[in-house]
């Protein structure tokens, strides 16, 4: 009885080893979400950020402090491969715009895209995955002002680093829905035009919300 104990023992946990093992070597994840929120990369789908901007530059220069708050509409897929059992490695792509039209008349547009790595390391569950992220992106933006007199247009470039560490929830074998907290400081700077290096650096601390694909079997 004693050893019948023990084997059932040894194959339970085999069993849980196997049924844990979702994210192993070979695998590939795709990551889809959508973002609204305010000034670019506030957050993700359904999240809530809260962000700082400042604005620098190298040398003393009149800089309006104030800060035009416009609704955004982001693209953010990822698609990422597992080199090693739990360690993910892909790449983000952002594409976003937003449009703003003030009530003085006008209509500002600005459109943006995005390309960088991102590191995602999970700790294995049956459930629920604990992971670690951290991700860049590398990118530029043109904004575009229309009036019925007027019309004028410029192109930044954006720079983003971030990471976090988030829960993901197993929806079957292959669908995660995924929540992190987590950190991005987001640069931009003129490309032209700019000869004292102005920039605006903008922190955001986010709770995020979306959903992971993983491809592939164990």
């Amino acid at each position: 009885m004693k050893k019948v104990t023990i084997l059932i023992t040894v194959l339970c946990l085999i069993a849980l080893s196997v049924t844990e093992a979702q994210v192993s070597k070979g695998r590939s994840l795709i990551g889809l979400s959508t973002s609204f929120g305010y000034i670019n990369y506030g957050s993700d789908l359904m999240s809530l950020g809260f962000s700082s901007i400042k604005y620098k530059a190298n040398l003393l220069t009149n800089v309006d402090p104030d800060v035009l708050k416009v609704t955004t509409l982001n693209l953010l897929p990822k698609f990422g491969y597992f080199f090693f059992n739990n360690l993910a490695l892909g790449l983000n792509l952002c594409i976003g715009t937003s449009i703003d039209k003030p009530k003085s008349g006008g209509k500002s547009t600005m459109t943006s895209f995005g390309l960088g790595p991102f590191i995602r390391y999970y700790i294995s569950g049956s459930k629920v995955m604990p992971f670690f992220e951290i991700s860049s992106l590398f990118g530029s933006e043109t904004n575009k002002y229309e009036d019925p007199y007027s019309s004028s247009s410029n192109k930044n470039s954006l720079t983003s680093f971030g990471g976090g560490a988030g829960l993901a929830v197993k929806l079957g074998d292959k669908v995660t829905f995924d929540m992190m907290a987590g950190y991005n400081s987001t640069s931009e700077k003129a490309k032209e035009n700019n000869p004292n290096d102005e920039r605006t650096v903008q922190g955001t601390i986010a709770f995020k919300l979306g959903f992971t694909v993983l491809l592939g079997s164990n």
